[in-house]
C-alpha cells in the first residue's frame, strides 16, 4: 500500500512548515556559551580550595615530619621510602622522596601545600562531573563538590605538605570506580577484549592507590554511594548484586596490594613495621569507632579537641547532621517505597563503615582526620541528598540561599582552622628556632646550642586535636634538633657538613652545669597564645 499523499516522506522539514529552523550561528553561540560555563565552573571548583587555604599555603612553617623528610630526602634518599614501605606505603614514600628531594627550604614547602589544594580542586571537579553522570542534579553535585573541599579531612591535606599524596590516592580510586563501571557495562562478545583492558586498568589504579595510602583508596566508595542514592531503576536484588561486585572488587584489590607488600617483606626488599597488625579486640574497636571516629566524620564544622572546650558544640553539630540523615532516609522510604528505603538505609549504615575499613581492621586506634577522608565524603553524599529531599518543596531561590549560607560557614570555618590552628602556631615554633639559628656564629670556637623543648602547657592555641590541629611540633625528643638543623641549612646553604660546625642538644630543662652560646627557649610559645 502506498503512503497517503499528504505525508512527507523526505527526511528534511519542508520550508513551508511553521517549525523554526535554528540558524547555524545560534548553535555555535549556544555551544560557546556552554563551553564558557563549563570553564567558569571548572575554575570555580579549583578556586574554592585555593582561596580557602591560600593564607596558610604561603605562610612560612612546617610540621614535624616535614623537617626530617627534607633532611633525609637530600642526605639519606632511601630512608623516606624505606620508612613508608615499612608501613605498606612504598609509592607514598617514593612520591615524598621525589618532591622533598626537589624542595630546598622550609619556605619551599608552600609549593607542596599548593599542590594539595590543586588536587583537592581536581577531586571536587571529578566529583561534580561524576555525580552528574550518575544522575545527580546540578545543584546537588555542586554542593557536594564544594563541601568536600572544606571538610576537616581536606583541611589537614591542604595544610600539611606530606598530605598531597593522600589526595592523589583518592583521585586514583575515584577513577577506578568509573573504569569498573565501564567494564561492567560491556556485555557483548565484541567488547570483551575492551572489558579485560578496563578491568586491568582498574586493578592497577586501585593497587597503586592502596600502596600510596590505604585509607584514601577507599574513596572508591564515594561514587558508589552517589550511584546508590541517585539510581533508582534497579530492583533490590539487582542493587545488591551490583554493589556487591564493586565492594568485592575493592576487597580483592586491597588484598592484592597486601599480598604485594607481604612478598616484598618476605624477600627482604623492605622491613615490616611492628605497627602493621590486625585488630583482635572487636568490642573495644567498635566502641572506639562509635565514640571517636563516627562523631569526627559527622561533625563537619566543629573540630574535636583534646581539651573538651567545644564538646557540646561538637556533638551538637554531629547530632544535627545525624538527624538530617535519618530524616532523609524517612523521606526516601515514604516517597519511593520499601525497597528504596532499604537500599538507602543499608547504604547509609554500611558504606561509611566500609569506607573506614582499613582503620577498623588495623590494630591502631588513632582517629585522625586524614584517615577518615573517604568516610566523611560518603556521609557528605548522604547529607547533601537528604537536604535536597527535605527541601524539595522549596523554590530554587530558597535552596540557593541555604547552599550559600552553608558554604559560607564552611569556607570561613575551614580557613580559620587551617590558618589559626596549624599555620600560625607552627610558624611561631619555626620562627623561634630560626631566631636562635641566626644568633649562631660559626667563626671561632665551636658554638654550643641548647633548645628547651616545649610542653603541652606552652600551646599557643585554645584547641588541640592529636597531631593535626593546634599541636606542637617541638614537644618531642627529636623534632627540635631536626628543626634547628633545617634552620641552619636554610641560613647557610653554601656550607658543606654544616652540622659538624656546632654542637646542639635539647631537653626539658636547661642544664646548670654547662654554658651555652645560644639558648632557644621554646616555652616562649605561650606568649603567642590566642583563644582560637
Amino acid at each position: 500500500m502506498s503512503p497517503p499523499e499528504n505525508i512527507v516522506t523526505e527526511p528534511s522539514i519542508a520550508p513551508s512548515t511553521s517549525v523554526p529552523v535554528a540558524h547555524p550561528g545560534v548553535a555555535v553561540e549556544r555551544r560557546a556559551a556552554l563551553g564558557l560555563r563549563a570553564w567558569l565552573l571548572t575554575a570555580a571548583l579549583f578556586l574554592v580550595p585555593l582561596v580557602t587555604y591560600w593564607p596558610a599555603t604561603f605562610h612560612d612553617f612546617g610540621l614535624r615530619d616535614d623537617y626530617s623528610n627534607l633532611r633525609e630526602a637530600h642526605e639519606e634518599p632511601a630512608t623516606v621510602i624505606r620508612f613508608c614501605a615499612s608501613h605498606a606505603r612504598p609509592i607514598y614514600g617514593w612520591l615524598l622522596q621525589a618532591t622533598y628531594g626537589q624542595t630546598d627550604t622550609v619556605q619551599d614547602l608552600q609549593w607542596l601545600r599548593l599542590t594539595s589544594s590543586l588536587l583537592l580542586g581536581a577531586i571536587a571537579l571529578v566529583s561534580f562531573r561524576g555525580l552528574r553522570a550518575l544522575g545527580w542534579s546540578f545543584g546537588s553535585s555542586l554542593s557536594f563538590a564544594v563541601g568536600f573541599s572544606l571538610i576537616p579531612s581536606a583541611q589537614v591535606i591542604a595544610a600539611w605538605a606530606i598530605g598531597w599524596p593522600y589526595a592523589a590516592s583518592a583521585l586514583l580510586a575515584f577513577a577506578a570506580f568509573f573504569t569498573v563501571e565501564g567494564a561492567l557495562s560491556i556485555g557483548t562478545s565484541v567488547g570483551r577484549g575492551r572489558a579485560v583492558v578496563q578491568w586491568t586498568v582498574a586493578i592497577g589504579l586501585m593497587v597503586v592507590s592502596a600502596l600510596i595510602y590505604q585509607p584514601s583508596a577507599l574513596f572508591y566508595v564515594v561514587p558508589l554511594a552517589g550511584a546508590l542514592i541517585a539510581q533508582r531503576h534497579r530492583t533490590l536484588a539487582q542493587t545488591a548484586r551490583w554493589a556487591g561486585m564493586h565492594l568485592g572488587f575493592v576487597v580483592g584489590t586491597l588484598g592484592l596490594a597486601y599480598c604485594v607488600m607481604t612478598l616484598l617483606y618476605a624477600t627482604r626488599v623492605f622491613a615490616k613495621s611492628g605497627r602493621i597488625a590486625f585488630e583482635h579486640h572487636w568490642g573495644e574497636k567498635t566502641a572506639w569507632f562509635l565514640q571517636e571516629t563516627m562523631p569526627n566524620a559527622l561533625s563537619l564544622f566543629v573540630l574535636n579537641d583534646n581539651n573538651h572546650r567545644d564538646h557540646a558544640l561538637y556533638f551538637g553539630c554531629a547530632a544535627v547532621v545525624g538527624a538530617l540523615l535519618i530524616a532523609g532516609t524517612c523521606v526516601e522510604w515514604r516517597r519511593y517505597g520499601r525497597s528504596r528505603g532499604i537500599v538507602w538505609l543499608t547504604a547509609l549504615l554500611g558504606l561509611p563503615v566500609f569506607a573506614c575499613a582499613v582503620s577498623l581492621i588495623a590494630s591502631e586506634r588513632y582517629a585522625t582526620y586524614r584517615t577518615i577522608l573517604a568516610m566523611s565524603a560518603v556521609l557528605l553524599c548522604f547529607l547533601v541528598a537528604s537536604i535536597r529531599a527535605l527541601t524539595e518543596s522549596w523554590g530554587p531561590g530558597g535552596r540557593r540561599v541555604l547552599a550559600a549560607v552553608v558554604v559560607s560557614i564552611g569556607f570561613f570555618t575551614a580557613q580559620h582552622h587551617v590558618y589559626a590552628l596549624i599555620a600560625v602556631p607552627q610558624g611561631n615554633e619555626w620562627q623561634l628556632i630560626m631566631a636562635g639559628a641566626k644568633r649562631v656564629h660559626l667563626e671561632g670556637p665551636r658554638p654550643r646550642i641548647f633548645a628547651i623543648a616545649s610542653t603541652p602547657a606552652d600551646l599557643s592555641t585554645g584547641t588541640i586535636y592529636h597531631d593535626e590541629f593546634g599541636s606542637l611540633s617541638s614537644n618531642s625528643e627529636w623534632v627540635p634538633k631536626e628543626m634547628f638543623m633545617r634552620a641552619m641549612h636554610d641560613l647557610h646553604p653554601e656550607i658543606a657538613n654544616l652540622d659538624s660546625r656546632y654542637d646542639f642538644s635539647s631537653g626539658s630543662k636547661l642544664p646548670i652545669d654547662r654554658r651555652y652560646d645560644v639558648i632557644v627557649d621554646l616555652h616562649r610559645l605561650r606568649q603567642f597564645y590566642t583563644d582560637n
